[in-house]
C-alpha cells in the first residue's frame, strides 16, 4: 500500500507541474535567456497577441543584439505547448506549459543547434528611443560560433572574416584557413575602380559627368540614345549596358572572363542597341564597370592593375591586392569551391578586370575599409567620404548607389558597402560610416547561405541565416554534337512573359542564352530539340511546326514554361 500511494503522489506531483495553465492568457510578453555554448547569453522576448480572427499572431526581439519586432510564423498555442517559427533565420521553438514555475520550458533550434529556453510572462521590454540605438560588435567568440555554424555541414571552406574599429583591429579564421589566406574578391574590385574614378576625377584628370566615349581609343565607339553614357552612368550602373557582353566565348566554362578580350568588348560594344537613355534605370552591368576601368587605364597612359597600385595599394601598404591570376604564386590562395563544395578552378580577368579581378586577404582589406573610416590615415580620405554620397536608386527601396559602393538605409542607420562572387568565393565588404565600424567576410565557397548576411548581422544586428546542407551535384547529362550552322535555326528572341524574354545566339561554335538582366549562359544538346544549362540547372525544349522552330519550354524547378518565338535574326 505504501509503495503504491508513493507512486501515485509522484504521478499527480508530474501532472501538476505540467497542468494547463487554467488562469495565464495565451497572449502576452514572454521573456527567457538562450545560453550559447560559448556561455554568451542572449536575452529573448516573444511577443504574442490574438486578432480579431482569433488567429495567434507574434514577433520577438534579440534584446541583446538590438534586433526588435522579427515576425513569427505558424504560432500554435494551446493550454499545454506552445510552437512558432522564424522564417527569418530558420529558428523554431517548441514548448511545455510548467504550472510549478509557470513558464513556457522548451528547445530553440537554429542553424543545427539546439538551445534550451524557458519563457516567463513578464511585462514589454524596454525598447531604445530611436531606431539608430547602438549595436555592440560581437566578441571574438560569438563570431567564432556564427562561423562554426556556417561551415559545420560544409567540409573543405574556409572563411576569414575581419572587423576594424577605433579598438582596432581583429581576425577570426574558421576551416582551412588563416589570416594571410587570399581569396578572389570579385566585384568588390567595383569599390576599387569607383575610387580610381573619384581620384581621377578629383584631379581634373576626368570629370565624372564626361561622356565615356570622350576617352575611347581610335576604332572604338559607344552609341548614343537619348545622350551620351557618362562615366558616372558606368559606376552607378545606370548606363543601360547589359550585366554581361553577349559575344563572350566562354572557351572554358569554369574560368568564364579569361579569353574576353579587347578587341571583343569593342567589337560587342559596336553593335550593341540600348534599350533605354542612359540614367533611367538601374541594371547591374559588370561590363559597365569593366568599360569604366579600362577608360581610366588608358587615360593614366597605363594598365588597370599599374593604376590600382600606384593610386591605392601602393601608399596604403596593401601589398596582397592583386588581380587574380592561376599562373602566379597560389600558395596563400585558399582552394575555390563552386555550390556544390567541388573544387574549381581559379578565374583571370581578361578585358573585365576592373568588374571582379582583384584577390586579396582580411589584413589588407581591413585596411582598405579603415582608410574609409578615417582609422588608416591616407591622402584619399577626403575622395573616399564622395563615395557614399548617394548618386542615384539602387537595387531595392533600401538600397542606393554611390560612386563604386552601394549604400543601404538599415534600422542603425546608412551601411556602405559590396559583395563579391566569382566561381568559387563569396565575400562582402561593409562598413558604418558613423560608428566608423568596418567588416570583411571571405570565404573559398559559393554554397549559400554565403557571407552577406553574417557581415550585415555583425554592423546592424540583423539575423544570420540558417545553414542547411549544400545541394546534391546533378547528375552527369549525355551530350550530342550538333554542327555550329545547323544551331542557327534555334537563334532568337522567344517571350517568357510580360517582362521577360529569352534571346538565344551562338557564341562561336556553341549556342547561348541570355534573360533580360542576367548573364548569358552557355547551352548543350541532349537531343536535337532539347538543350540544357551547365551553370545553372535548366531545360530548354524547342517546338518545331512544318520544318520551323516557333516556340521554346524553359524547363526549371519542376515547372515548364512555354515561350513564343518573336524575333528571327
Amino acid at each position: 500500500m505504501t509503495s503504491m500511494a508513493a507512486n501515485a503522489s509522484g504521478d499527480e506531483r508530474a501532472e501538476s507541474r505540467f497542468a494547463a495553465p487554467a488562469s495565464v492568457k495565451r497572449d502576452g510578453d514572454w521573456l527567457g535567456t538562450l545560453t550559447l555554448p560559448s556561455q554568451a547569453t542572449l536575452r529573448i522576448a516573444v511577443h504574442l497577441r490574438a486578432g480579431r480572427d482569433g488567429i495567434m499572431r507574434g514577433a520577438f526581439d534579440s534584446l541583446d543584439q538590438r534586433i526588435w519586432n522579427v515576425p513569427l510564423d505558424a504560432v500554435s498555442v494551446t493550454p499545454m505547448t506552445l510552437d512558432f517559427a522564424v522564417p527569418s533565420n530558420g529558428t523554431r521553438y517548441a514548448g511545455r506549459w510548467d504550472a510549478r514555475t509557470r513558464r513556457w520550458v522548451g528547445i530553440w533550434s537554429q542553424g543545427g543547434a539546439q538551445f534550451s529556453l524557458a519563457l516567463a510572462a513578464n511585462g514589454p521590454p524596454p525598447r531604445p528611443a530611436a531606431a539608430t540605438d547602438a549595436w555592440t560588435l560581437p566578441s571574438d567568440t560569438e563570431i567564432g560560433d556564427i562561423l562554426d555554424r556556417r561551415i559545420a555541414q560544409r567540409p573543405g571552406e574556409a572563411i576569414v572574416l575581419g572587423v576594424i574599429d577605433a579598438q582596432g583591429r581583429r581576425i577570426i579564421t574558421r576551416g582551412r584557413a588563416q589570416a594571410g589566406t587570399l581569396f578572389e574578391i570579385g566585384s568588390i574590385t567595383k569599390t576599387f575602380t569607383g575610387l580610381l574614378l573619384a581620384d581621377m576625377a578629383a584631379r581634373g584628370e576626368v570629370g565624372l559627368n564626361d561622356p565615356a566615349a570622350r576617352y575611347l581609343p581610335a576604332g572604338w565607339t559607344l552609341p548614343v540614345r537619348g545622350r551620351p553614357i557618362t562615366l558616372l552612368d558606368l559606376t552607378t550602373h545606370r548606363s543601360g549596358m547589359p550585366r554581361v557582353p553577349l559575344n563572350m566565348p566562354y572557351s572554358d566554362e569554369g574560368n568564364p572572363y579569361a579569353d574576353y578580350t579587347p578587341a571583343l568588348m569593342r567589337d560587342f560594344l559596336k553593335t550593341w542597341v540600348p534599350a533605354r537613355e542612359p540614367g533611367v534605370q538601374y541594371e547591374y552591368s559588370n561590363l559597365g564597370v569593366a568599360l569604366l576601368g579600362q577608360i581610366l587605364a588608358w587615360r593614366a597612359g597605363t594598365d588597370y592593375e599599374t593604376l590600382v597600385r600606384t593610386r591605392i595599394t601602393g601608399s596604403l601598404h596593401m601589398a596582397d591586392t592583386t588581380i587574380r591570376t592561376t599562373g602566379g604564386d597560389m600558395r596563400r590562395q585558399a582552394t575555390p569551391h563552386d555550390e556544390f563544395l567541388r573544387p574549381v578552378t581559379p578565374w583571370e580577368g581578361g578585358v573585365m578586370v576592373a568588374a571582379g579581378g582583384l584577390r586579396s586577404g582580411a589584413d589588407d582589406m581591413l585596411t582598405y575599409l579603415g582608410a574609409h573610416l578615417g582609422l588608416v590615415p591616407t591622402p584619399l580620405k577626403q575622395v573616399m567620404d564622395g563615395m557614399w554620397v548617394v548618386r542615384g536608386d539602387g537595387d531595392g527601396p533600401k538600397a542606393a548607389m554611390g560612386i563604386g559602393w552601394m549604400v543601404a538605409t538599415t534600422r542603425v542607420g546608412t551601411i556602405v558597402g559590396h559583395s563579391g562572387a566569382t566561381g568559387g568565393y563569396l565575400a562582402n565588404a561593409a562598413f558604418d560610416p558613423v560608428r566608423r565600424r568596418g567588416v570583411v567576410v571571405l570565404a573559398n565557397t559559393m554554397t549559400q547561405p554565403g557571407v552577406d548576411d553574417i557581415a550585415m548581422h555583425l554592423l546592424t544586428g540583423s539575423p544570420v541565416a540558417a545553414t542547411p546542407p549544400p545541394p546534391v551535384p546533378p547528375a552527369i547529362r549525355p551530350v550530342i554534337a550538333i554542327p555550329p550552322a545547323a544551331l542557327d535555326r534555334f537563334l532568337g528572341r522567344y517571350r517568357l512573359g510580360p517582362d521577360q524574354v529569352i534571346t538565344v545566339f551562338r557564341s562561336k561554335d556553341r549556342l547561348m542564352i541570355q534573360l533580360i538582366g542576367q548573364q548569358a549562359i552557355p547551352i548543350r544538346a541532349s537531343a536535337p530539340l532539347e538543350f540544357f544549362g551547365t551553370i545553372v540547372p535548366f531545360d530548354l525544349i524547342f517546338r518545331e511546326v512544318a520544318g520551323r522552330i516557333d516556340a521554346v519550354t524553359l524547363r526549371q524547378n519542376g515547372e515548364d514554361k512555354l515561350a513564343p518565338r518573336i524575333f528571327v535574326p
